[in-house]
């Protein structure tokens, strides 16, 4: 058989399988729902195999012109900073190290593509993301994921701006409460669906179901933990100077006072990721309200 003619059939493969993708990519393409139209596998397990396996070829490089250097012999007084004088000749390499252009060309190559992987993945990591099991539709396409398998994979939204700050434990927390919820959901509605499947109109029906089927988590969390933290403000300033205005000796003021600035300020440290110079400001502005209640009180 000539090479030609085995070629044939995997041509053919190949066509008939890209007949069938299309379709597929094409809705994902010209989706109105942001979800679908924006998200794409964040990959992140691949992405750290492959900066591991770049780590690991450049390690053996690394190896071999350290002990290539160590063979130099004695270093100056002033060449001490790396503790160098401590390094380990590498018996198995002999008592010459060469370092050849080949080595040299191969190792820069290595290392650019290493940086480059290194900073692509920091820039994907700083995106944000969402669960496959959001968008039921979408992950009813992917026949090869079960339920919680679509709950656990990540996809990265590229149509908005990076995180500019840590993530928020509470913002985060809340996300997964809520996929949480939605994969439950979905699971139940694949139970249905393996229930139904010898009723076409109900199969069409689900199928209809899942293609309208979207749960923005993220949007859902930031709107919950906003209307949280207004709730939550109020009451910090409003329950102490109802206190306050009860209270009329000066111990009593600086104890309540006291304990309101520590709890604020454990609150907003736990909830938030804010920096110590912000926690040490929003503790000030809080204290600086609470003291000018109490010097007014005292004055009238």
């Amino acid at each position: 058989m000539s090479c030609d003619e085995q070629a044939t059939p995997r041509i053919l493969e190949e066509d008939s399988e890209a007949d069938e993708l299309f379709p597929k990519l094409w809705r994902n393409a010209t989706d109105d729902n942001t979800l679908s139209l924006y998200g794409f596998r964040r990959y992140r397990t691949t992405h750290l195999l492959n900066l591991r396996l770049l780590e690991h070829e450049i390690d053996k490089l690394d190896h071999q012109l350290f002990q290539a250097g160590l063979r130099l012999g004695p270093l100056p007084a002033t060449g001490q900073r790396l503790g160098l004088e401590y390094g380990k000749q590498d018996p198995t390499l002999g008592t010459e190290v060469a370092v050849s252009k080949t080595i040299m060309l191969q190792l820069r190559e290595l290392v650019k593509q290493y940086d480059d992987a290194l900073l692509a993945f920091n820039q994907i990591m700083l995106m944000d993301t969402y669960a496959l099991a959001d968008n039921d539709w979408q992950s009813s396409l992917r026949t090869d994921f079960n339920p919680y398998e679509t709950y656990k994979t990540r996809l990265v939204r590229i149509d908005l701006p990076r995180r500019g700050q840590p993530k928020d434990p509470f913002r985060h927390n809340l996300r997964r409460f809520l996929r949480g919820i939605w994969f439950f959901k979905r699971n139940r509605k694949v139970k249905q669906d393996q229930e139904w499947r010898g009723d076409g109109t109900a199969t069409a029906k689900l199928e209809s179901d899942l293609k309208k089927s979207y749960q923005n988590t993220n949007d859902l969390a930031e709107y919950i933990t906003r209307s949280l933290v207004g709730l939550l403000a109020g009451p910090f300033l409003v329950v102490p100077l109802v206190v306050l205005s009860k209270q009329s000796s000066d111990d009593a003021h600086l104890i309540t006072v006291s304990v309101c600035i520590v709890v604020f300020s454990l609150v907003v440290s736990l909830l938030t990721r804010a920096s110590n110079q912000e926690i040490m400001a929003a503790s000030a502005a809080y204290a600086a309200v609470l003291v000018v209640f109490v010097g007014g009180n005292l004055g009238a």
